[in-house]
């Protein structure tokens, strides 16, 4: 084959050489000949070797890449969410642009009373929202009427336990008009319900007076609108058979996904003007893309989700995950300027935020810089904190934090500064962020020329995509007490 494709090579050669000597060509244009003949057959030639740069700036379409995986590998640290979003398993396709999801946790286990209500607690008609025994005219109760604020949750045969109450005499022996105080948690048994009133017979505790209306029986102690109700299991008698019905159904919520858009054009003439330093097409489509990432990332934390119509045509407006988040963290006195962590709310955060949810044991926090640097001062948390590694997984350097709680890893998070939020963090379980593609990035040719518009080269990079994100305890914001 390839003394074939010489003695062509060869034969060509031969004939331009004759015709070119016949029609007075010089040497330049008989190899220019050979060149243009050759031109349609072997593709453009390069001077130098081919690397994916040198192809590109020729022949842009040769190197088909995943869009995508590309975006990613584009300074990467600078939008952290985005480039972990890339990198995760958590990604649906979605089948349009208003996305719909469901969620469902599971049933609330405490509850708290009705401080809105003022009865006396003796009948269902007037519920008690704290109670206290009257010593001078002895009141002794062997059951209350409560109004809880999540009634729901509650059935007939409940027991639940309020704790820390503040008992008369002393453990073990206490008594209505017994001497001292002592602590202790109380038990109750829920006799009846009656839309959101309990009625309570406690089940331990303190008893009635000695000489009063219920002596040796146990009666209600004194409590506060502000102790908790904590709902454990249901007690039946020997005879009972079944019991209420319990149904959690999942809520829906609502999300859309935004058209990010990016437009690169160049016009002919400035593509072919000579140029001091190699800055073309290609420089104006990673600049743009840096700028579109950047963009998309400040849209999913802090968007405004809704939809916006005007004659048939629709544009929506994807809802940032920050407005999905109830649980806020502070730090500092909140006095102006005060930016001190304290050891106790350092704790406290990691308390609040693996504790009492169903959340997984390794978390994110994307900080801001002023919040790095405040951090830096707690001792706990230096002496906690690894090395900056890169995680495969996620994508980007980290520093992992390990707790008895769980695994924090710390992102910074630059555009926190540029957002105003320099001084703040945002604390999410990926296990439970989602990223809903309509339209993966993609790249798409602009004809600006065949279409008579201008004389310009032109592309579109396009995403129309979007982030959910469930149970919202399991996710928290950090911000400086007000």
């Amino acid at each position: 084959m390839k003394n074939r494709n010489r003695i062509i090579f060869s034969s060509v050669a031969i004939l331009l050489f004759v015709a070119a000597f016949l029609s007075g060509w010089s040497i330049e244009g008989w190899m220019s000949g050979i060149v243009s003949a050759f031109a349609g057959i072997v593709g453009i030639p390069l001077s130098d070797t081919p690397t994916t740069h040198a192809v590109e700036s020729e022949t842009e379409r040769i190197n088909i890449e995943d869009i995508s995986k590309d975006v990613t590998n584009m300074l990467p640290s600078r939008t952290p969410l985005d480039t972990i979003m890339r990198n995760s398993r958590h990604k649906q396709k979605a089948a349009s642009q208003k996305i719909g999801y469901y969620q469902a946790s599971y049933k609330p286990i405490c509850d708290y009373l009705d401080s809105t209500v003022s009865g006396a607690g003796n009948t269902s008609s007037a519920p008690a929202s704290a109670y206290a025994y009257d010593s001078e005219t002895p009141n002794e109760l062997t059951r209350i009427f409560v109004q809880v604020k999540n009634p729901d949750i509650w059935r007939a045969n409940d027991t639940l336990l309020m704790r820390d109450l503040t008992l008369p005499g002393s453990k073990g022996n206490a008594v209505i008009g017994g001497t001292g105080t002592h602590q202790d948690d109380v038990m109750f048994y829920v006799a009846k319900k009656d839309g959101a009133v309990l009625e309570l017979v406690p089940i331990g505790g303190v008893k009635g007076k000695a000489g009063g209306s219920n002596p040796d029986k146990f009666v209600v102690p004194d409590f506060n609108a502000t102790d908790g109700l904590i709902r454990m299991g249901q007690a039946k008698s020997e005879l009972a058979i079944s019991t209420d019905p319990f149904a959690l159904y999942p809520t829906v919520s609502w999300q859309y996904c935004q058209n990010f858009m990016a437009q690169i054009e160049e016009s002919t003439f400035q593509k072919i003007t000579k140029k001091e330093v190699n800055w073309g097409f290609s420089n104006f489509e990673v600049v743009n893309i840096l700028s579109m990432k950047m963009e998309m990332e400040l849209s999913m934390l802090f968007g405004q989700g809704g939809e916006y119509t005007e004659g048939n045509d629709r544009t929506y407006f994807t809802r940032g995950i920050t407005r999905d988040i109830d649980k806020v963290l502070t730090y500092g006195s909140g006095s102006s300027g005060d930016r001190t962590i304290t050891r106790d709310q350092y704790n406290g955060w990691l308390k609040d935020v693996f504790d009492g949810n169903n959340g997984s044991t390794n978390r994110i926090l994307f900080a801001g810089s002023g919040l790095i640097k405040s951090l830096s001062c707690v001792d706990e948390f230096q002496k906690n904190m690894g090395a900056i590694e890169k995680d495969g997984s996620l994508g980007v350097d980290v520093r992992k934090v390990q707790t008895y709680f769980g695994t924090l890893d710390i992102v910074l998070a630059p555009l926190f500064r540029e957002a105003g939020w320099e001084d703040c963090g945002l604390i999410l379980d990926m296990e439970h962020i989602t990223k809903h593609e309509f339209i993966p990035m993609s790249v798409n040719e602009l004809d600006l020329k065949k279409s008579g518009q201008k004389n310009a080269d032109a592309r579109v990079i396009q995403e129309v995509s979007c982030l959910s994100l469930r149970y919202p305890d399991c996710h928290a914001i950090i911000k400086p007490k007000a």
